[in-house]
């Protein structure tokens, strides 16, 4: 189904004086690590710098999909994360965007996370986990938060796809990461307001001039600072351009798509529920098969994972779990993701299963699946979720046809 465009209305709204947001990493690590929040006027000499640019040439791989994707007669283009032509063909050859989500139980629930074209779910300290949220149009992006912190897995996951990445602080490490693997960034931490609410508005928030995140007010109220962040796509665009970052870029295709007729699903084994465990902290990550409309959902922490903005719970149509090498890292007690020595995983759509192997041979390659035989997996059109999860749970994984 072709998606209609949602256009922003602008109006202008007074506000009160607003104090800047600021945010710093723990030194350690614990079960559940969370930023400090410490509210400032000014920026301190070693704050992260607020973006940091990319070679206009992106070497990230760029996967052509077969035949059948493309409708001459529709007037859009193909969405290269979904295989869906519903894209408006003004975003043709622009990057995506990927912004940095907290799954933490005291953030939940979360706004904005039934929305994006792919959803990666992947490991932090103590085996918390956060997710990157991908968009490969910005006008698709609605208020999403709460916003967290970089980390380097996510990054990896952004630059794979040649995505500018979005985050609300970063841990000590990421700093020279970025600039090292050329990963184009903005931290939100230093381009926050105080506390706002979309609701006292009219489609949008004016802030402050330099500012482009803010805490949510309602938030604020019920739960920790941490968890208050937020955003959307038409501050991001500000923030973007305010930054002069390029959207124009390689555009790689996620997988290598097919007219929902893959293959390999259609030799799969019958797969109507799973429960993958991907850490000590994420034990419950349930996914279950609505053949109506041939989407699975979203569960976790024994409950369905519901978006606060529109009551809709999360459902894709492709299922990716994946298990990694994780540990930590010898500086700083943080957590390692070894997304370039690859694993083995699952991937699930239309009510069936098949086993899989992947790889990401560096920070700016994009995951590869691969069948049992080798082969690069055909894989349906439309959302995907990516669940990452350490490789000792591999066997803990259950199914149900």
């Amino acid at each position: 189904m072709v998606k209609k465009m949602v256009s922003m209305l602008l109006v202008t709204a007074s506000l009160a004086t607003l104090a800047a947001c600021n945010s710093k990493e723990p030194e350690g690590s614990s079960e559940i690590v969370v930023e400090s929040t410490t509210t400032s006027a000014t920026v301190s000499d070693e704050a992260v710098p607020a973006s940091s640019e990319s070679s206009d040439e992106s070497s990230a791989p760029s996967t052509q999909p077969v035949d059948g994707l493309y409708d001459p007669s529709i007037d859009f283009a193909v969405n290269p994360l979904t295989g869906i032509q519903d894209m408006d063909k003004a975003n043709e050859g622009k990057r995506s965007v990927g912004i940095v989500v907290s799954n933490v139980q005291a953030a939940i629930p979360q706004r904005g996370v039934s929305t994006p074209d792919v959803i990666y779910e992947y490991i932090t300290e103590g085996g918390v986990t956060r997710l990157l949220c991908v968009y490969s149009d910005i006008k698709d992006m609605p208020e999403i938060g709460s916003l967290r912190s970089g980390r380097i897995v996510s990054a990896d996951l952004a630059n794979g796809n040649n995505s500018i990445y979005i985050h609300f602080g970063r841990e000590p490490r990421a700093v020279k990461y970025f600039s090292q693997n050329k990963i184009t960034h903005i931290d939100g931490n230093y381009l926050c307001t105080g506390k706002m609410s979309s609701s006292d508005y009219d489609g949008y928030i004016k802030l402050p001039k330099g500012t482009y995140f803010w805490r949510d007010r309602t938030w604020a109220s019920k739960r920790a600072i941490e968890h208050t962040a937020v955003t959307d796509g038409v501050h991001v665009k500000e923030a973007i351009e305010a930054k002069k970052i390029k959207f124009e870029g390689n555009a790689p295709f996620l997988y290598k798509f097919v007219p929902d007729n893959s293959k390999d699903i259609a030799a799969g084994e019958e797969c109507t529920y799973v429960k993958a465990v991907l850490s000590s902290y994420m034990t419950n990550c349930v996914f279950e098969y609505n053949p109506e409309d041939g989407l699975y959902y979203h569960s976790q922490y024994g409950k369905k994972q519901i978006d606060e903005t529109n009551g809709k719970q999360v459902a894709v149509k492709n299922v990716f779990i994946l298990f990694a090498r994780t540990g930590p890292a010898n500086t700083d007690n943080r957590t390692n993701v070894y997304l370039s020595e690859g694993g083995e995983g699952y991937y699930l759509s239309n009510g069936k299963k098949i086993h899989v192997k992947w790889t990401k041979k560096a920070s700016n390659e994009q995951i590869k699946i691969y069948n049992d035989a080798g082969e690069e997996v055909e894989v349906n059109r439309g959302k995907s979720y990516v669940a990452i999860g350490s490789k000792g749970n591999y066997s803990k994984i259950k199914w149900e046809k």
